[in-house]
C-alpha cells in the first residue's frame, strides 16, 4: 500500500475536551481542521497528533538525553497507527530575544555573511582597500606612470627601535646607499643619524617600460620587506602613492581585517558595534521619566529617581547646593535656565552635590544588586546607537561592500528588493577558485531559494533588519514555514497553526501554493485554519464542534471539501455617515513607508483599516495614530507594544473633538499571561467580587474571615502543601517533572475551613466549577458580576468554567479573553477610543460575528473603534473603511480609499474590493 492510500489512524481520542473521536487522516495530503474557537482543533492537531509523535521520539532516547528535552503531557488516546515524525509550526513568539531579527530567523544573515566573507571588498575614502604585493604594485604603477622613472621607497618607521648608528651600519651592509629626506634623494653617508630615522630608503629607481617589468616587481617586493609591509612610489610627475601589505587605508591609515563570515556577525565581539554591543540601541537617561512634572521643584521632591528608599537624602544635598549658588530650591523645573539644568545634572563644582548624573553613576557601582539595576532601568529609554546607526555592526564590518552595498544597506532592503540584488550576484562567484567558489555558489543558490519561499509566503515587504519582536504571530509562523521548505524534509507530518493570520485575502492563494509545494515533497500537512481560501483548497476537511468547550469536541464532518456545506453568516451593515458626524483628522503621516497621507477616522464609529500585508496599516494606526492620541489624552498603559518608533506626522485634530474622549486603549496581538494560578475569574477581576460575597456571609463574619482568606496566592484559606494549585510537582530525576494531585487537599486547592463557607449553598470550589452561563444564573442579583458575565457570554465564552486555568485556553479563547478585559473596563468608563490590532486572530466566522456585535455595542455606547483587519466580515460591517496600499513596502503607504465600505467597489486600484464583493 503506498502513502496515497495509507492514513494516520486515530482511535479513542479524549485529549482535553475531545469526546472519544475516531478519525483517519490521509498521508501525503493537505488536511484542514476547522471549527469554532475552543472546539478542540488544537487539542486534536497539536496536543494529540504532534504530542504523540514527539512523545515517541523522546522515548526513543536515553533517560540521560531526555532530561534536556521539553516534556509534553501524554495525550489521552487508545491507539495511533501510521504516525510519521512531526514538526509543529506555531504562532508562538517565545524565544525571540532582542537580538533576533528577520535576517537571523530566515537564516539570510548567515547566507550573506558567507557571501560577504568571500566576495566583498573593503571601501574606505572611496577606494578599494587591498593587500599589496610585488605583482599588484607593479600593475598599478604601470597603469599610472608608464614611461616615467619611479623611486621605490621603504619606510624606516618600523626600525625606530634601533640606534641610528646601528641602522646606518645595517643598511650599508645590505647595499642600500641612498635615502629620501624632505623631498630630496641623499646619500646615507651624508645624512645625519636622526634624519635617517625619519627618512625613506631608496630601494631602486626604475624606468617603467616592458623591459623593466620583472625588475620593478622584484624591487617592489624588496621594498615591502624592508619597509615592514609599507612601500611608497614617487614618480617624476604626479603624486606619490603608498602601498601596504596589510589591509590599510592610505588616507586615514585605518587597518582592516580580512573579510570573514565572523566579521559580519553582530553576536560576536569581532563584528559587534563597540558602543551598543550589537543591540543597535543604547540606554540613555530620559528627562521625562526622571522629572515627570515640570511644575514641581526640588523642594516638592520632583526628581523621581531620588524618591526611592533613603535616596531622598539627595534632596538635602541639592537644597544646600542651591542655597550656596543663590538659587531658590522651590523654583519650578519649567523655569530652569541652561545653567540651572547643567547644575542639576552635573552638580556643583565643589563636589558637595553630584547631581542626577552623579547619582546614576553611583547606581552603576551597585549593578550587582538586582533592585538597583531595575530602579536605574526605569528612568532610561532606548534610542538608536549613533556609532552604528542602529545596524549593530562595527565600522570595519560596515566598510565591506558587495555590488555597491554594505551589510547595513542590505538590512534596509525588503525581501523583494533583496531578491533582485541576488540576481545580480550570480556572475560574481565565477571569479573565485576552488572551495571559495563552491561555498559562494551554494550560498547564492540557497539565498535565492529561501527568498523565493518568503515571497510566496507574502513576506516580500519585510526587511532583514526588522526586530523579530515586532512581528505578528502569523509572520513568525510563515518565516518558520519557509525554513521548513528550505530544509527539504520528506515523509514528515507538518502541523500548522493558522498560517493565514495577518495575510490579505490576495496573499492567501500564494500561501496555499507554498503549502502544496511542501506537500509535494512527500509530506503530510495538517492545518488548523478558518480562512476561506485555505479551507476550500484542502484535499481533506475535518470540522470539530459543534460548540466550544464541553459543548464541542465531537467530529462534525470529515471528508472532501466539496461535500462540506455551511450556512453563510449575515454580517451587520455599518451605520450611515451623516454630515453632522465629526472626524479625527491625521495629516501628512510619514512614519515608515507612509507617503504623507491624510487620514480621517469617524468619531463614535467603527473604523476598519485594511490593505495588503506590509502596505502600512500598522504604521498608520499603531505607530502614528495611537502615540499621538496617547500624547493628547494620556496613555492608559494598554499599549503593550511600544517600540520607540519615531512618529512622523504634521498634526492630529481637531483637539476639541479628541478631548471629548476619556482615554485611548490599544490591544495588540500579544498573548495573555499564562500563569499556573491565573483563571478566567482572576483575569477578568470576577474573583475579587466572589471573595467579597463569601467574606460577607454570616459564617465568614463570625470567624473574622476577610476576602484575602479566599485567595489562591496568599496564606490563609488555601492549602499550604500545594500553595493553592491543587497539585504538586514531583521531580523524577532523569524522567523529568510530573504533576501529582495534592495528597492533603485532594486537588480541592483550599482548606476545609475555607470550603465550609458557602454562598447560596455553594462552596468556593462549587462556584469555581460553575460555567459562565451557570454563574450568570447563580449571581443574577449581583449587578457588577451579572454585567461582566453577560459580556463574557456575549463573546461566546459561556461554556468556560470560572476556575479554568488560562494556560489551557486555545489561541482564539485567549484572544477573546484579552479583548473582554479591556472591554469590561471600557463599559464602565466615559467614551474613549479603542484600537484593536487584528482581533479576529484565532476566531472562526461565528466567533468573529459575536466579537463584532460586542464592538458595535461599545460603539453605540459612544466609544470610537479603530480596527486593523483583513477579515471580510469586519470590512463589510464597518462604518468607515480605509484601505492603505496599493501594494506593500515602497509600493504602498498611500490611501487608496477612505469612506463607507460600499464606495470601495468603484476603486480600480483597490486590492481588497475583488474579495469584498465577490
Amino acid at each position: 500500500m503506498n502513502s496515497q492510500d495509507e492514513a494516520i489512524e486515530l482511535r479513542g481520542v479524549r485529549t482535553h475536551n475531545l469526546q472519544n473521536i475516531n478519525l483517519n487522516l490521509p498521508l501525503g495530503k493537505l488536511t484542514v481542521v476547522t471549527g469554532v474557537s475552543g472546539s478542540g482543533k488544537s487539542s486534536l492537531v497539536f496536543d494529540t497528533l504532534y504530542g504523540e509523535s514527539y512523545r515517541r521520539y523522546v522515548e526513543s532516547l536515553s533517560s540521560y538525553a531526555r532530561q534536556y528535552l521539553k516534556q509534553l503531557p501524554k495525550p489521552q488516546i487508545d491507539d495511533v497507527q501510521n504516525l510519521p515524525p512531526a514538526i509543529a509550526v506555531k504562532q508562538a513568539k517565545s524565544g525571540l530575544n532582542q537580538r533576533s531579527t528577520v535576517g537571523t530567523m530566515t537564516e539570510l544573515n548567515d547566507i550573506l555573511r558567507i557571501l560577504f566573507g568571500h566576495l566583498s571588498k573593503i571601501i574606505c575614502h572611496g577606494e578599494v582597500v587591498e593587500k599589496a604585493d610585488g605583482r599588484t604594485i607593479t600593475h598599478d604603477a604601470f597603469e599610472r606612470w608608464t614611461g616615467q622613472r619611479v623611486l621605490m621607497l621603504a619606510s624606516m618607521e618600523a626600525w625606530n627601535k634601533l640606534k641610528a648608528t646601528d641602522l646606518k651600519q645595517q643598511l650599508e651592509t645590505q647595499g642600500f646607499t641612498r635615502c629620501y629626506v624632505d623631498g630630496e634623494v641623499k646619500r646615507i653617508d651624508d645624512t645625519k643619524a636622526n634624519d635617517l630615522k625619519r627618512s625613506k630608503i631608496v630601494v631602486d629607481r626604475v624606468l617603467l617600460d616592458d623591459d623593466n617589468r620583472a625588475r620593478c616587481r622584484e624591487a617592489a617586493e624588496l621594498t615591502l620587506r624592508l619597509g615592514r609591509g609599507e612601500a611608497t612610489l614617487v614618480p617624476e610627475k604626479g603624486e606619490a602613492r603608498t602601498y601596504y601589505k596589510a589591509l590599510k587605508c592610505r588616507h586615514c591609515l585605518t587597518e582592516y581585517q580580512e573579510p570573514s563570515p565572523t566579521l559580519f556577525n553582530y553576536n560576536h565581539p569581532l563584528g559587534a558595534c563597540e558602543v551598543c554591543q550589537g543591540f543597535g540601541r543604547v540606554a540613555v537617561k530620559d528627562r521625562s521619566k526622571m522629572i515627570p512634572d515640570m511644575e514641581s521643584s526640588i523642594l516638592e521632591s520632583g526628581v523621581a529617581p531620588w524618591n526611592f528608599g533613603d535616596h531622598d537624602a539627595m534632596y538635602k544635598l541639592a537644597r544646600k547646593s542651591a542655597d550656596a549658588r543663590g538659587m531658590d530650591p522651590g523654583k519650578p523645573f519649567k523655569k530652569y535656565s541652561v545653567a540651572d539644568w547643567q547644575w542639576i545634572y552635573e552638580g556643583d563644582a565643589k563636589g558637595r552635590f553630584d547631581g542626577i548624573n552623579g547619582y546614576f553613576a553611583w547606581l552603576d557601582t551597585k549593578k550587582y544588586k538586582a533592585h538597583y539595576r531595575i530602579h536605574s532601568a526605569r528612568f532610561h529609554t532606548y534610542i538608536g546607537c549613533d556609532a552604528c546607526e542602529g545596524f549593530r555592526l562595527n565600522k570595519k564590518a560596515l566598510a565591506c561592500s558587495l555590488l555597491g552595498k554594505n551589510f547595513a544597506d542590505l538590512s534596509r532592503l525588503t525581501m523583494l528588493e533583496l531578491d533582485e540584488w541576488f540576481t545580480h550576484l550570480v556572475s560574481l562567484h565565477d571569479n573565485l577558485e576552488g572551495q571559495r567558489r563552491a561555498a559562494a555558489q551554494e550560498a547564492v543558490q540557497e539565498g535565492q531559494q529561501r527568498l523565493s519561499y518568503l515571497l510566496k509566503m507574502g513576506l516580500g515587504y519585510l526587511n532583514m533588519g526588522r526586530s523579530a519582536r515586532t512581528l505578528s504571530g502569523g509572520e513568525v509562523q510563515r518565516i518558520n514555514m519557509s525554513r521548513s521548505l528550505g530544509s527539504a524534509l520528506t515523509g514528515t507530518l507538518f502541523c500548522l497553526d493558522e498560517p493565514s493570520v495577518g495575510l490579505h485575502a490576495r496573499d492567501s492563494k500564494n500561501l496555499l501554493s507554498v503549502i502544496h509545494e511542501l506537500r509535494d515533497q512527500g509530506n503530510t500537512i495538517v492545518v488548523v485554519e478558518h480562512e476561506k481560501t485555505l479551507v476550500q483548497g484542502a484535499e481533506y476537511l475535518v470540522e470539530i464542534g459543534p460548540g466550544a468547550g464541553h459543548q464541542g469536541g465531537q467530529l462534525v464532518f470529515s471528508g472532501e471539501p466539496q461535500n462540506y456545506h455551511k450556512t453563510p453568516i449575515a454580517w451587520p451593515k455599518g451605520r450611515v455617515v451623516d454630515v453632522k458626524d465629526q472626524f479625527i483628522e491625521l495629516t501628512n503621516a510619514r512614519t515608515h513607508n507612509l507617503k504623507g497621507v491624510d487620514a480621517r477616522f469617524l468619531l463614535r464609529g467603527l473604523n476598519v483599516v485594511c490593505g495588503v500585508s506590509g502596505s502600512g496599516k500598522t504604521s498608520l494606526v499603531r505607530h502614528t495614530l495611537y502615540p499621538m492620541l496617547a500624547a493628547v489624552l494620556g496613555d492608559d498603559d494598554s499599549g503593550d507594544d511600544k517600540e520607540g518608533t519615531a512618529v512622523l506626522a504634521d498634526g492630529l485634530g481637531p483637539v476639541a473633538a479628541i478631548k471629548t474622549l476619556s482615554a485611548v486603549h490599544f490591544v495588540s496581538q500579544e498573548g495573555i499571561g499564562r500563569s499556573s494560578r491565573s483563571t478566567i475569574a482572576t483575569y477578568l477581576g470576577l474573583y475579587d467580587e466572589i471573595r467579597k460575597l463569601l467574606a460577607d456571609t454570616p459564617e465568614a463574619k463570625a470567624k473574622g474571615l476577610k476576602p484575602g482568606f479566599f485567595s489562591f496566592n496568599v496564606p490563609g484559606g488555601r492549602c499550604e502543601h500545594c500553595k493553592g494549585l491543587g497539585y504538586v510537582i514531583e521531580d523524577l530525576s532523569f524522567l523529568g517533572e510530573m504533576p501529582v494531585t495534592c495528597a492533603v487537599c485532594q486537588g480541592r486547592q483550599f482548606t476545609d475551613e475555607a470550603l465550609s463557607i458557602t454562598f447560596r449553598e455553594r462552596s468556593l470550589l462549587d462556584i469555581l466549577r460553575l460555567t459562565i452561563t451557570q454563574a450568570r444564573e447563580a449571581f443574577f442579583d449581583q449587578t457588577k458580576l451579572k454585567n461582566a458575565l453577560d459580556q463574557v457570554i456575549g463573546m461566546g465564552l459561556g461554556y468556560v468554567t470560572l476556575g479554568q486555568n488560562t494556560s489551557s485556553f486555545s489561541g482564539g479563547e485567549a484572544q477573546r479573553l484579552k479583548l473582554l478585559r479591556m472591554m469590561l473596563d471600557a463599559v464602565d468608563r466615559k467614551p474613549g477610543i479603542l484600537i484593536f490590532d487584528e482581533p479576529s486572530t484565532g476566531l472562526s466566522d461565528s466567533d468573529v460575528h459575536q466579537l463584532l456585535m460586542q464592538l458595535i455595542r461599545l460603539r453605540d455606547l459612544g466609544h470610537t473603534i479603530v480596527v486593523v483587519e483583513h477579515h471580510m466580515g469586519f470590512l463589510q460591517s464597518s462604518d468607515w473603511l480605509i484601505e492603505i496600499g496599493p501594494e506593500a513596502a515602497g509600493a504602498g503607504g498611500s490611501i487608496v480609499y477612505q469612506g463607507p465600505p460600499l464606495g470601495l467597489k468603484d476603486v480600480p486600484e483597490s486590492r481588497t474590493a475583488p474579495y469584498l464583493y465577490s
